[in-house]
């Protein structure tokens, strides 16, 4: 069961926090080395970033988190790193590259932050950071027509409106739980 602390914006599944912030677009050439700077403030803090398009809610996105670490507790886990999993589930791939081409954090898009660990003071800490070097907008997470277009095109699916949005998110987390090596 996933709880939901005010302060912060912080998520509680079983013993790891998790914390979701949505930016406005990314004025950075380099995400890649942004993302691996963030990083090494702390090896207790799992942290990946998306493009903000990707995710259909954060619902969508604690969803898919869950069956990251449900995976990574079976030791059955798509790749090497949680923060890998992630990226690959919530892009229907196994293949890294394809996954960093449509899902990765990109310049001028509106980018996605998901950070978790056990730890909820290093997780604050990460957040602070990125929120001072971003400009935070969660509402760029929020279910769209839009977004549901593009991944829907991207899973091939024949019309984006073949569901409504509880189905939709629903057919989501099963493509997701579906990625395999």
């Amino acid at each position: 069961m996933v709880k939901k602390s005010m302060k912060n914006q912080i998520y509680k599944l079983d013993d790891t926090f998790i914390s979701i912030i949505g930016t406005l677009p990314i004025k950075i050439k380099d995400t890649g080395k942004v993302i691996d700077d963030l990083r090494k403030i702390s090896n207790k803090v799992s942290l990946q970033a998306f493009d903000a398009n990707i995710v259909y809610g954060i619902e969508h996105l604690i969803e898919v988190l869950k069956i990251t670490l449900e995976a990574e507790r079976r030791k059955i886990m798509v790749a090497n790193k949680p923060e890998t999993d992630l990226l690959l589930r919530l892009s229907h791939t196994n293949q890294i590259s394809l996954a960093l081409k449509y899902g990765g954090l990109k310049n001028n898009i509106c980018g996605c932050f998901v950070i978790f660990s056990k730890d909820k003071n290093m997780l604050l800490k990460l957040r602070g950071d990125i929120e001072n070097l971003f400009k935070v907008n969660n509402d760029v997470l929020k279910p769209s027509e839009a977004k549901r277009k593009m991944i829907s095109c991207n899973m091939g699916l024949a019309s984006y409106k073949i569901f409504d949005d509880p189905i939709f998110i629903r057919y989501l987390l099963e493509r997701a739980s579906l990625v395999m090596k």
